[in-house]
């Protein structure tokens, strides 16, 4: 595996609605974690309510010089799963992005996820019951991918989460864009 000796950016994933355990557990370790968020109404029978939450559910941004040492230190922290890698190791994330990513934190209203698939690319599912099914996006609707699947008697479709499926041509993980 690759590492640079750099401070980079990275990106990591977390166990589901893990984001703030893996934030404070990584802040205690001393690194610099970044969990943009955003305010949401949560209109209930009796009352409205502000929530903050995750601009990217299931991720966060970690700063730091990564090496084998520091990197399975992130590892072993709570509620982490992951560091996204490509096939030459863990990926970098560009100042550039980061800083578009800290001015999301200004929007107000609901953020979104927006798959960057596009139709016609072939992708395999990586999580869940469908692990390792293969398909071709068919349409992107409704935050969701309809992927074909080719079958003996004839093709089917599925509509799947996007943060559920990788590229089978880059074999690494779209990101999410709010």
């Amino acid at each position: 595996m690759r590492y640079s000796s750099e401070l980079n950016w990275y990106a990591v994933r977390t166990r589901s609605q893990g984001e703030e355990l893996a934030r404070h557990g990584l802040s205690k370790k001393g690194f610099e974690p970044l969990m943009p968020t955003f305010q949401a109404v949560s209109l209930r029978k009796d009352r409205h309510k502000i929530l903050t939450k995750p601009i990217f559910k299931g991720y966060l941004f970690v700063r730091l010089q990564l090496n084998a040492t520091k990197h399975l230190e992130v590892l072993k922290t709570l509620g982490v799963v992951e560091i996204l890698k490509n096939s030459q190791g863990p990926r970098t994330i560009p100042q550039n992005e980061i800083e578009n990513i800290r001015l999301l934190e200004n929007h107000v209203g609901a953020c979104f996820d927006a798959p960057e698939f596009m139709v016609g690319e072939k992708v395999v599912v990586r999580e869940g019951p469908l692990k390792g099914l293969r398909g071709v996006v068919d349409k992107i609707e409704n935050r969701l991918l309809r992927v074909g699947i080719e079958a003996v008697p004839g093709a089917i479709m599925i509509e799947i989460d996007p943060q559920q499926v990788i590229s089978e041509e880059s074999g690494i993980y779209h990101t999410v864009a709010s």
